[in-house]
């Protein structure tokens, strides 16, 4: 088999200032900064062995802002997931998933069977709340998405791998395979505080990679409905769609 068809890509699109990066950072190597700098586009990749073969996988964390459109565009034309990220504390970010998801649908002929999981962060300010739960639940419910919904925080570490695990809950194809995501929570447990943080790789790689990339594989079959889970935070918000 051909190394592109072992790759998967996992998109991270959102506005700027909402996350995306503190996400994997907090994901890949346990670690999390207040520090922002703002992302153009990075790469991280990591091999998995699975049932014998070698599978990587990319994270793409792109650029929160508008000013390359086309890099966007790209991103969304070859990815094999998307992980939509909006900021709690902002509505205008919140806005902007909206417009993620239907350009994903303009673009993507097959995007009912990609992956999809839609990111609140940012829980830890809870008191700065502007998109509440229930606006986003029925923003869902009332456009059909039946991807993955949950709220998070990069600080406190919390929910986290909750991300990756409804990306695994979509990704049961035929024959029971599962795909790697399996193997990428499981390498998180086994190494979250041994890892360092190594250098993403330059766009310009990705770039060229990307332009080849075969775009029929996809990482996970979408399931027909939402899935509702708990969280385990008492006076705080009980729901969880995944």
């Amino acid at each position: 088999m051909a190394d592109t068809d072992q790759r998967n890509r996992v998109v991270f699109l959102g506005a700027g200032r909402v996350g995306k990066t503190a996400i994997l950072k907090r994901f890949l190597f346990n670690t999390f900064s207040e520090d922002y700098k703002e992302t153009v586009e990075d790469l991280y990749v990591r091999d998995y062995n699975v049932r014998g073969s070698l599978i990587k996988v990319d994270f793409l964390d792109t650029a929160g802002n508008l000013t390359f459109p086309a890099m966007r565009r790209l991103s969304i034309s070859t990815a094999h997931a998307f992980v939509l990220v909006y900021s709690i504390t902002s509505l205008e970010s919140f806005e902007e998933v909206k417009k993620l998801w239907s350009q994903i649908q303009e673009e993507r002929s097959n995007y009912q069977e990609l992956p999809c999981v839609i990111v609140g962060t940012m829980m830890d300010l809870e008191n700065g709340r502007q998109v509440e739960k229930f606006d986003t639940l029925n923003w869902i419910y009332s456009n059909g998405f039946t991807g993955g919904f949950v709220e998070v925080s990069a600080k406190e570490d919390e929910n986290i791998e909750d991300i990756f695990r409804l990306l695994l809950d979509q990704s049961r194809g035929e024959g029971g395979h599962i795909g790697p995501m399996s193997q990428v929570l499981s390498s998180r447990r086994r190494s979250a505080n041994s890892l360092e943080e190594s250098e993403p790789e330059k766009s310009e790689e990705w770039d060229s990679d990307a332009r080849n990339f075969n775009r029929s594989r996809s990482l996970v079959r979408r399931g027909s409905k939402p899935k509702v889970k708990r969280t385990h935070r008492r006076g705080k918000h009980d729901c969880r769609v995944s």
